[in-house]
């Protein structure tokens, strides 16, 4: 049977070397510094965050007189659930024994432990690739919106009312209107941006820019201002290529933004056909992504 398979070739004695996939365990979305920094445990079925608007200004008192009573709003609630993510190969005992060079063409509890940490590093990537379509966050809206609900009432942005290009103008203004953005009471919060994100074709553009030290692309002796923020470098994530080219954001210190919950981890599971002389090798991990917090993300283009 394996002599009608393509794994014939790997039997063949004058064969020298192999060009495969990368097997190591990179990941560009998660980590420390990335755009989910640890995946949190999930203890129960699901996991729930909710959001409300706190008090307001104080007011006046007259002397003897009560205080302004006030109430806490709440505002909507963002859940989580799991999915199960999963592959599996089979190998017969015959290929096992007759392939050459079996652990570099298949070995599939490696390529399939590879696959499930590219998969999670993807399926996280799409937080920013589909900021625009897909609807989670405390408002039930997409991640970029120019009406996110706010449960004290009215609307608020995180978002360029016309979308910009890499530019210094575009930092200073995003950073104006992060400063600006309100929060559930509906009062300016003060977000500050911290990173900037974008597909890998345009980090060494964000490098110039974050980098000079006067302004970049003029004969003028001003401060590059962005150089102020202290940015540090750009995070490309070579996911978002494939999908946009354009796209850039950037991710604030807002808390509960961006979250990833395991509910577990990548797993390797091995078991035997033995009327078949068939080894089974899978791979599956639990997890659930989305976002709470719209404001942890505020979008210069798409």
């Amino acid at each position: 049977m394996i002599t009608s398979h393509p794994f014939y070739k790997a039997m063949k004695m004058t064969l020298d070397n192999l060009t495969t996939d990368d097997l190591e365990k990179k990941q560009v979305c998660i980590g420390p510094g990335k755009l989910i920094p640890k995946l949190e445990s999930m203890k129960d079925g699901y996991v729930d965050d909710a959001e409300s608007a706190g008090t307001t200004l104080l007011v006046q008192k007259a002397q003897g007189a009560p205080l302004t009573p006030e109430d806490i709003v709440l505002g909507g609630t963002s859940r989580y659930w799991p999915r199960t993510m999963g592959k599996m190969v089979s190998v017969t005992e015959e290929t096992m024994d007759d392939v050459k060079y079996f652990d570099e063409i298949i070995n599939p509890s490696k390529r399939l432990l590879a696959s499930g940490y590219k998969t999670q590093d993807i399926d996280v990537s799409t937080l920013i690739s589909l900021s625009t379509s897909a609807i989670g966050g405390y408002d039930q809206s997409t991640l970029t919106s120019t009406t996110h609900a706010l449960p004290g009432g009215g609307t608020e942005s995180n978002r360029f009312a016309t979308y910009m290009t890499p530019s210094i103008p575009a930092l200073a203004l995003a950073r104006a209107q992060l400063a600006l953005q309100k929060g559930p009471n509906g009062l300016p919060q003060g977000q500050v941006p911290e990173r900037i994100v974008c597909p890998e074709v345009q980090v060494d553009v964000w490098k110039v820019l974050l980098g000079s030290e006067k302004s970049p692309g003029n004969n003028f002796n001003d401060i590059n201002i962005a150089k102020t923020y202290k940015l540090g470098d750009p995070m490309g994530i070579k996911w978002l290529d494939g999908s946009s080219t354009t796209q850039w954001g950037l991710l604030t210190d807002a808390e509960n933004g961006l979250r990833a919950f395991q509910k577990k981890k990548i797993t390797s599971i091995t078991w035997t056909d033995n009327a078949c002389l068939v080894l089974h090798h899978g791979v599956y991990y639990r997890m659930a992504i989305g976002w709470s917090n719209w404001r942890a993300w505020f979008q210069g283009n798409v």
